[in-house]
Formats: C-alpha cells, sequence, structure tokens
C-alpha cells in the first residue's frame, strides 16, 4: 500500500510539472471566470436585486394638458424603471421616425380634448343613457414601441399607463359624483372622505425568506459568481482528457500498466492537481466578488453563513467534473472526439442547468429537464448558501448527487482503463 501511495505521488507530481510548463492555459484557466463574472455581474446588475431595473426611454406627446395628460406625466414621472421625455405635439408619423432611429423605446400619444372627452362620457355613464345611444367614445391612448423591445418590459409600461388612467377614471368620477350631491344636498352636502389619505390597505412589500429569517432580494452576483466556477470547473474536463490521450498515444499508459501501477494510482494523480486549480479558482471568483466588484460599482456577494457547507459543494463540484473528464478520456479514441465531445456536452448541461440562462426565466419542461444537469445541482447547492443561508445539512442533497455523480465516472473509468489503455 506505501508502495502505492509513493507511486500516486510521484504520478501527481508529474502531473503537476506538465500543468505548470503550459502558463497560457493556467492563466486562462483563472481569468476566464473570474472575468466571466466581473462582466456578466456588472452587466445585470439591475436586472436582480432591488433596484428599480433596466430604464427606457418613453416619450409622451400629452396635447391635452388638463387631468389626462397631467396623470399620465406624473404616473410615468414616478416611475424608477422610465426615463420621461415630453412634448406637447407631434403627428404619428414623427414619433414612429423616432421610434425607428432609436431616440426612444415608447412613444405614448394623449389625443387633445382627451379630458373633455373623458367628463362627457362620464356625464352620459352617471345619467345612465344606455349604451347603444352614448354619443362619446372611450378615450384612445395610444402606445407605440419598438418591436425589438422585451415583450416584459412593455408589460412594465403598459401597466403604468393603465393604472395613470385608472386613477384618472377614479378622480374624474369622484368630482362628478361631488357635483350630484352638492346638487341634491346643497348646503348639507359636507364633501365626500378622502380616501387618498385614509388606504383601506397597506402598501404592499415584498419579504424575501431564508433559512435565518428574512433577507436582500438575490443579486446578479449571487447567480454569477457560482454558474461560472461552475462551468470553469467543468471546462478543465477538456484539457485533462486531451492531456490523458496523448499519453496514451505516447505509450506512457502502456509502460505504467506493464508495471502493474493500480487504475485508481493513475487516475489518482490526474485527479489532484486538477482539484487543486478547481480549488483555486472557486476562491479566485469568491475572492473577486467579495472584495474587487464592489469597486466597479457591482453588488459584492455574501459568503453566507457556513463555510464548511461552501467548502463541500466546492470540492463535490470538483470531484464530479474530473471524473466526467477521465471517463471521456478513456473513451475518447482521439483528442479531437475528447475535446469536442466535452466542451458540447459542457455548454448543453451548462445550459439546462441554468448557468447561461437562471433557471428562473426557462418554461416549465426546461426547468424539469433542468434535473438531468449536474451543473444544476451544484448551482442549486451554492444558491442554498448564497441566498437562502442554509448550511451543510441544506446542501447535502446536491452534494451527495454530485459525489454519486463522480463515482460513476470514476467507476466506469477504471474499468475501461482496465481493459484496455
Amino acid at each position: 500500500m506505501m508502495r502505492n501511495l509513493a507511486k500516486l505521488r510521484a504520478s501527481v507530481v508529474k502531473e503537476a510539472r506538465i500543468l505548470l510548463r503550459d502558463r497560457q492555459a493556467l492563466i486562462l484557466f483563472f481569468t476566464m471566470p473570474v472575468l466571466f463574472v466581473l462582466i456578466l455581474s456588472l452587466s445585470l446588475r439591475d436586472v436582480f436585486g432591488d433596484r428599480p431595473g433596466a430604464t427606457f426611454p418613453v416619450l409622451v406627446v400629452a396635447e391635452d394638458q388638463a387631468e389626462v395628460g397631467r396623470g399620465i406625466v406624473d404616473t410615468f414621472r414616478a416611475n424608477p424603471h422610465i426615463r420621461l421625455a415630453l412634448a406637447e405635439r407631434a403627428s404619428e408619423a414623427q414619433a414612429r421616425q423616432w421610434l425607428i432611429d432609436g431616440h426612444y423605446r415608447f412613444v405614448v400619444l394623449v389625443p387633445a380634448g382627451a379630458t373633455l372627452q373623458a367628463k362627457r362620457r362620464l356625464g352620459e355613464i352617471m345619467a345612465e343613457v344606455p349604451a347603444d345611444l352614448r354619443l362619446e367614445q372611450p378615450v384612445s391612448v395610444r402606445v407605440l414601441a419598438d418591436p425589438s423591445l422585451r415583450s416584459d418590459y412593455r408589460k412594465v409600461l403598459e401597466g403604468s399607463l393603465d393604472l395613470a388612467l385608472h386613477g384618472i377614471e377614479m378622480k374624474l368620477g369622484r368630482e362628478q359624483l361631488e357635483q350630484a350631491l352638492r346638487a341634491t344636498q346643497g348646503s348639507h352636502f359636507t364633501g365626500l372622505p378622502d380616501m387618498e389619505h385614509g388606504r383601506l390597505f397597506q402598501p404592499v412589500h415584498g419579504e424575501t425568506v431564508t433559512k435565518r429569517g428574512g433577507g436582500p432580494t438575490p443579486t446578479s452576483v449571487q447567480q454569477n459568481a457560482p454558474a461560472w466556477t461552475l462551468l470553469a470547473m467543468f471546462f478543465l474536463t477538456v484539457p485533462l482528457s486531451v492531456a490523458f490521450i496523448k499519453e496514451r498515444e505516447q505509450g506512457s499508459l502502456f509502460r505504467l500498466q506493464t508495471m502493474t501501477v493500480p487504475a485508481w494510482v493513475v487516475l489518482g494523480g490526474k485527479a489532484v492537481p486538477y482539484f487543486v486549480i478547481n480549488q483555486i479558482q472557486m476562491i479566485s471568483v469568491l475572492a473577486v466578488s467579495v472584495y474587487v466588484l464592489p469597486l466597479l460599482g457591482g453588488d459584492p456577494l455574501g459568503l453566507g453563513n457556513a463555510p464548511l457547507a461552501l467548502l463541500l459543494m466546492g470540492a463535490s463540484a470538483s470531484l464530479a467534473a474530473i471524473g466526467f473528464g477521465i471517463a471521456v478520456a478513456v473513451y475518447a479514441r482521439t483528442t479531437e472526439q475528447a475535446a469536442g465531445f466535452s466542451s458540447a456536452t459542457v455548454m448543453i448541461m451548462g445550459a439546462l442547468g441554468g448557468i447561461l440562462v437562471p433557471k428562473a426565466v426557462m418554461l416549465p419542461i426546461m426547468q424539469e429537464l433542468a434535473v438531468i444537469s449536474p451543473l444544476s445541482w451544484g448551482l442549486d447547492g451554492f444558491l442554498d448558501i448564497f441566498v437562502r443561508g442554509g448550511g451543510v445539512d441544506d446542501v447535502l442533497p446536491e452534494a451527495l448527487a454530485l459525489l454519486a455523480f463522480s463515482a460513476f465516472c470514476h467507476a466506469i473509468a477504471i474499468q475501461r482503463y482496465r481493459r484496455r489503455v
């Protein structure tokens, strides 16, 4: 046994020396995930968290300067998603051209006389004029939108506009009702209660729930830091498998077999250096996310309150990635097969597992398919720590799943290695 351990040590030293010779590859291993986390966390900062999110320029052409025009302008001005621009007059053709030229993402057209038209229609409604005999039609406030804009952004603007129009309806209805009551009650009318300052319901504020009570809304760095750390770990399967096949082609592995070196020694000698690299990758990403990202205007990463859970997830994910790489290496016939299959499979697992696109925005069927990806298990475990305040017990299911995947890959790799190199 001691002799095999000595052989394992020699194998680890040999593999480490090979890796250290390729300094450019080592730099890429560490800089790639760090740069991705920095770029994506800063780019998507306002999409996550408690910030208002993406903002877009909106032009309101308010030809009506009374209650309708003012109410829409005031509502949009209070919306943090909207950068408001105003114009009193503009033709529809001119507004369309402004959208085509990219000056605005939305144009809201408020027709002249909108307030007067709304009041006349309200008068007919209060007078109980039958719908088919009413002279005034509903006021048409039109919205022109940039076709490249996401549909959820359009819903934000349309919802704000509906809210503004509903408020205007309530205000005009109140005024009309007060006039009717004053006309019938005369000096006995004391006015309607001021509901604006006497709300029936408290304002709604959502509260996120973690395992340690209330907490902040998840941020972009809490998604991107573990996501790109996991992707970087699994992408090490490409150089690992390529190096293994090159040694097989050069006859090194055959000589080791003739020297009765056990399979676990050979494969373990390759696994240990890559395991160390994986842990350095994770530490680098976490350090940059905690200390460097806030200096650039991003959100700092909170590491949670369970360092052991973090170490467990990092080790489990690394072993899963290494096991996958070794399994690919022993089954692939050429370096081209190994590199192509590894990179393509890792990208597919990343896409399914919520690495490239957060699972929260996926279709339900895609969220169900995510469970087949080991990267999804790793990401869920890290999110349990960073977002939900979980500990070792909470990440144990994900860690055990990754370790089981690693054990399966190593088992089939050892079986294949014993049959042929």
